[in-house]
């Protein structure tokens, strides 16, 4: 399995599939790069696919120190990544906290970003968190640390609105949440969280973005307010909004997903090539 190691020595896990034009994208929030699964070969099949994890998901290291975990530093992980491959500029992007990382990377490095993919991402659009999210999100760190990731699985299953919807939706998605967790460390998560918790507020910045950008967002999403916020705020960005689908939209519809994202890709490339 390929990994790099970054300038802070912490080892990240990538893959890659296909050829074309590049595409890297992350999950969200304690995720892992299986979750594509039902976009994989269809995003391969035209492009440079790279699905990478962040430090403190799954096949990444996870540090002790949560002083090692920030947006900021995602976004440093995320140009290593691209570093370590050769790739001078992508289309960047992901779901969730992915997206958030990507769009952090665009305000960055605009000149490595060829378009900006964001799904079901309230993060990238950097409002403030509600206090019902800090409050739940807090509440996850202490069953995190205090009683293991099969209690948190399950504290999730039934407090956590983005997983709800996507039970809602299919019930049979119980154990996937279960496998979920399990590729997890306790002190990753618990890391993570702290740096979700700590996020930069970036939506003043957000006009500042150039790049083509699309949002793909569920019905069922409550991230699907705060994607209508970025919309508005990131010139000519196309918003489509998938239906019934939660904030795991690539999974509850992954045909229609599939289908938004490799329609943009193509245009944007054919006006790349065209210049």
């Amino acid at each position: 399995m390929p990994y790099l190691r970054t300038d802070d020595g912490v080892r990240l896990y990538y893959e890659a599939h296909g050829t074309g034009s590049p595409l890297v994208l992350a999950y969200g929030i304690g995720g892992n790069a299986d979750l594509w699964d039902t976009n994989r070969d269809a995003l391969a099949a035209r492009h440079r696919l790279i699905l990478w994890e962040p430090r403190g998901h799954a096949r990444s290291d996870s540090p002790e120190d949560p002083a090692k975990y920030s947006f900021a530093r995602w976004a440093l992980d995320l140009a290593a990544v691209l570093d370590r491959l050769k790739i001078r500029a992508a289309h960047v992007g992901g779901l969730s906290l992915g997206a958030g990382i990507a769009t952090r990377f665009t305000l960055r490095f605009p000149r490595r970003v060829r378009s900006l993919l964001v799904t079901n991402s309230s993060s990238a659009a950097g409002l403030p968190l509600s206090v019902d999210h800090i409050l739940m999100r807090a509440q996850s760190i202490k069953v995190t640390l205090e009683q293991g990731l099969d209690a948190m699985a399950e504290f999730a299953m039934a407090t956590n609105p983005n997983v709800r919807e996507r039970l809602a939706l299919d019930p049979n998605a119980k154990e996937e949440f279960y496998a979920y967790y399990r590729r997890l460390t306790p002190i990753g998560y618990a890391n993570s969280l702290r740096a979700l918790l700590a996020m930069d507020h970036i939506t003043d910045q957000l006009r500042s973005i150039r790049v083509p950008t699309l949002l793909i967002g569920g019905d069922r999403d409550p991230s699907l307010a705060p994607m209508r916020v970025m919309h508005g705020k990131v010139r000519g960005a196309k918003l489509v909004v998938l239906s019934p689908a939660s904030h795991f939209a690539n999974r509850d519809q992954p045909e229609a997903w599939n289908r938004a994202a490799l329609d943009f890709l193509a245009k944007v490339d054919a006006r790349s090539k065209a210049r």
